[in-house]
């Protein structure tokens, strides 16, 4: 009888081991990985969602349990699957340029930062993805409140996000967009990293115009070029109550040490 007890003593320990055994990484149930066939027209935006949207550019959309992304680089996804920015990613130089189409479909609904993760997996499995994360100092600008606090409302209107510059580039009409993407914007214009310091969550609609800023800092330079930065600081504080301010931080980056140009068929 001693012996009996002990095997099944045995058996459940075994059993309560495998139990403890990590559970495997989130994955789609679905995937369609491939080589985009559309010709990219103009920049892609910056943001972690929507990076564009018209005609060629690239353009990632989810709802719950399923990812499309169109005409995206491998950056663009790496970036959107690990939550990074532009500059917090680096790799081989077709990084930013091949496009592919990826359309999945997870097993079950799911959230944004868990299709983040499966994406991940999926980036593993198709283009054999290996990357590292260490950190590096940047001089980086910090949005956050002003003295007086946001003057932000947020959107009540339904609909996809939007970011559209009808006055040429005088002036950014954004709408159900989280302000992180916004941000996203302003970094390839003050040539340094934005972080969103204001602790606002939301889909806002927001509208800055720099036209007025230009012509006063033309007159008071002149008539020399206006200083970008200092439009920009101008229009956030003034329209949106948010301050801009300089500063340098050690911040995550991620580096992609290789990947497969073309990923494995589906």
């Amino acid at each position: 009888m001693t012996n009996y007890m002990w095997l099944a003593g045995a058996v459940l320990l075994a059993w309560g081991a495998a139990a403890q055994t990590p559970d495997a990484p989130p994955a789609f149930d679905v995937a369609s990985v491939k080589v985009s066939q559309t010709t990219p027209t103009g920049r892609d935006g910056g943001g972690r969602g929507l990076l564009g949207g018209r005609g060629g550019r690239a353009n990632i959309q989810t709802s719950p349990g399923s990812l499309t992304m169109r005409n995206v680089t491998l950056k663009n996804a790496v970036r959107w699957a690990f939550h990074m920015s532009e500059y917090q990613v680096s790799g081989p130089d077709w990084l930013d340029s091949t496009r592919y189409d990826i359309v999945a479909r997870a097993p079950a609904p799911a959230s944004e930062e868990q299709l983040q993760l499966m994406l991940q997996s999926l980036l593993a499995d198709r283009f054999k993805l290996v990357v590292h994360r260490q950190s590096k100092e940047f001089q980086v600008y910090v949005l956050s409140p002003g003295k007086n606090g946001s003057k932000l409302q947020e959107s009540t209107s339904p609909g996809e996000g939007s970011i559209e510059t009808p006055a040429g580039r005088t002036s950014v009409v954004v709408q159900r967009t989280p302000l992180s993407q916004m941000v996203d914007m302003l970094t390839p214009v003050l040539g340094a990293p934005v972080l969103d310091m204001t602790g606002l969550k939301g889909k806002y609609d927001i509208t800055v115009n720099l036209a007025g800023y230009m012509a006063d800092m033309q007159l008071a330079g002149g008539g020399g070029a206006a200083d970008p930065l200092s439009m920009v600081k101008a229009a956030l504080e003034q329209q949106l109550g948010l301050k801009l301010e300089s500063r340098k931080m050690p911040l995550d980056v991620l580096v992609i040490d290789s990947a497969e140009r073309i990923p494995k068929e589906n």
